[in-house]
């Protein structure tokens, strides 16, 4: 069937996974924490932005 050897995977294989929900949440919620990490590191305790 497929064309890749034992223990070996393919980028369809990887696409499929990339794909998963789970992973897809996590990737999610860990780029959305860094970005509210960023934003307070730059803007420390800023309930309200004075511009």
């Amino acid at each position: 069937m497929d064309s890749n050897q034992e223990g070996g995977f393919s980028m369809r294989d990887l696409k499929t996974y990339l794909s998963v929900a789970p992973v897809l949440s996590t990737l999610w919620f860990v780029s959305l924490a860094g970005l509210l990490i960023e934003i307070n590191r730059f803007f420390p305790d800023a309930l309200t932005f004075p511009f």
